[in-house]
């Protein structure tokens, strides 16, 4: 339309300006072009072309400015439905906070003075924190008392399933944890053969295997009181195709005493106390596989008197008591206890220091052990990986016919063992280790006379790592070693660790360890009884 209008002037602007025609004599035109100035024709032609051109680029830059406001539109449009959801969500969020408010406030969770479980989770929740909460639909007019139910904590890795509202009414807390620890291990061997202190030789086999070397479900939280403390767990590993079911039950009195029944682990050393998380390495020194205890049903107490001291002490079944339960001969027990001081402040669970102490930490600690133990068969106790056996210095079980001498077997021994800790935190940096003594005697044996009536061994670890890059990629290097009087046995390596979102909930090893005639043997760590070669270890942990 534009483009008409300005052709339609410039005509009558072209007629306007024509000169007159001329007449002749007698009126009659006169002859073509007579009169008419060609040049002044072409100039008006030329403005119409031209002005017809700038016409066109103006409807173009018209038609482009159209399409690029129905593009803003189009955005505006979006950003406006963003807002009203927003708006509707903290309306909603607003009436349960205005809901929550209203209802009994719900005291904190008790917090156990045992750090940590068998696989090292929390056994209570955290305190209720109501605007991340939702509650289920309910009748107003039921008397059924809501729950607040649908929390992950990842601090501590687990998930809050359910948790009253007012204890009072309902005091019953439920939360599960998840450990997965997912293991490639590959063993070079450097010898074919290793002699056992009867004399049998044995073979040294190499070995390449994926398996799901530990895997824990776990219940936990209180019921009835929130003093009453419970866990459930289910432990499964295909080294073994075993699944056990294994849980406890506490008593809150105070912070300084907590009272527990159940299966847990019979204090004896640190690095076994602390959980399989948080092992430097892939697993367990070979130090630690060789001294220390076992699970065991039992009663124990622990608590922290004092700010920053801790202590645990426990009455149980037997030294490797967990699956033995029904094979168990006479009224022998163990006894085992452990205390720990960290001057300085919370220490933090594990040797790394994956928190990154901006202030040094220090832990310093002692642990025994003493019991009086029917020797179990070797094939009942390897039904269940966990389970460890008294070997001697070479790797030759005590219970093995001939182990002592020719012709003895021992049925009965008694136990010492002795181990002192400690461990450093700073920037990144820990520097930790163990050391073991233990005492076997008072041995009850048939067959000749025995030509041994006590044996001591002695072992300790020591392991340091640094963070490269702090919270996720940590190095390490670690060294072990047993000697006593039927051989002596060594091992180092160390490896990387990656903490693949910045926390232990997920983690990455590889692992590379040099073994010297191996004391210890269990399927779970990789060490096999007079084994020398290298170890390789490739693992993925994951919490949750």
């Amino acid at each position: 339309m534009v483009l008409a209008a300005l052709l339609i002037q410039v005509a009558f602007e072209s007629r306007a300006g024509a000169d007159p025609p001329l007449k002749t004599e007698g009126g009659a035109p006169p002859a073509a072009g007579v009169g008419q100035d060609s040049s002044a024709l072409d100039e008006r032609f030329r403005r119409l072309e031209a002005l017809g051109a700038a016409v066109m680029e103006q409807n173009r830059r018209l038609t482009e400015q159209n399409r690029q406001l129905a593009e803003q539109n189009q955005g505006l449009t979006r950003q406006l439905q963003e807002v009203n959801q927003r708006q509707d969500l903290l309306s909603r969020r607003l009436d349960r906070v205005t809901e929550t408010a209203a209802a009994p406030s719900v005291p904190a969770a008790l917090p156990s003075p045992v750090a940590s479980d068998v696989a090292g989770a929390e056994v209570l929740p955290p305190a209720p924190e109501p605007d991340t909460k939702v509650s289920p639909p309910h009748d107003s007019g039921s008397t059924w008392p809501e729950f607040l139910v649908g929390k992950y904590d990842r601090e501590k890795g687990q998930f809050v399933l359910a948790q009253p509202r007012s204890p009072e009414d309902m005091p019953f807390a439920l939360n599960f944890d998840l450990i997965t620890q997912l293991r490639y291990t590959g063993f070079s061997r450097s010898v074919k053969t290793w002699t056992d202190s009867a004399g049998t030789v044995r073979p040294v086999r190499n070995l390449s295997t994926v398996k799901v070397n530990r895997n824990w479900f776990q219940f936990s939280g209180y019921a009835l009181d929130p003093r009453l403390q419970f866990m459930a767990a289910i432990f499964s590993s295909s080294t073994s195709n075993t699944t056990l079911f294994l849980g406890w039950l506490d008593y809150k009195f105070s912070n300084a005493f907590l009272l527990s029944a159940g299966y847990y682990k019979l204090p004896g050393s640190r690095e076994w106390s602390d959980s399989y998380r948080y092992t430097l390495g892939a697993d367990r020194t070979m130090a630690t596989t060789f001294f220390r205890p076992n699970m065991s049903p039992g009663i124990w107490v622990s608590g922290e008197p004092l700010t920053n001291f801790h202590y645990i002490a426990m009455v149980a079944n037997s030294f490797n008591g967990l699956n033995l339960a029904s094979h168990r001969i006479g009224s022998n027990t163990a006894f085992g206890s452990s205390l720990w001081w960290e001057p300085f402040g919370k220490f933090g669970p594990g040797p790394s220091d994956a928190e990154w102490h901006e202030r040094p930490t220090l832990r310093l600690g002692a642990s025994q052990t003493v019991s009086r133990e029917q020797l179990a068969n070797a094939a009942l106790v390897q039904t269940n990986p966990e389970d460890t056996l008294f070997r001697l210095s070479d790797g030759t079980p005590l219970a093995l016919p001939s182990a002592l001498g020719p012709g003895v077997n021992v049925n009965t021994a008694s136990v010492q063992l002795w181990a002192l800790d400690a461990a450093f935190k700073y920037r990144g940096l820990s520097i930790s280790g163990e050391y073991y003594l233990r005492w076997l005697d008072d041995f009850r044996h048939t067959g000749g006379p025995l030509p041994i009536r006590s044996l001591f061994d002695h072992g300790a670890y020591a392991q340091a790592s640094y963070f490269v890059v702090p919270r996720r990629l940590e190095g390490y290097a670690r060294t072990s070693f047993v000697t006593g009087r039927f051989g002596d046995g060594n091992e180092w390596g160390g490896g990387l660790n990656w903490y693949v979102i910045g926390n232990r909930n997920w983690r990455m090893t590889f692992d590379v360890t040099r073994i010297n005639h191996s004391p210890a043997d269990n399927v779970l760590t990789g060490y096999r009884a007079g084994a020398s070669g290298t170890l390789f270890q490739l693992q993925m942990l994951t919490d949750f």
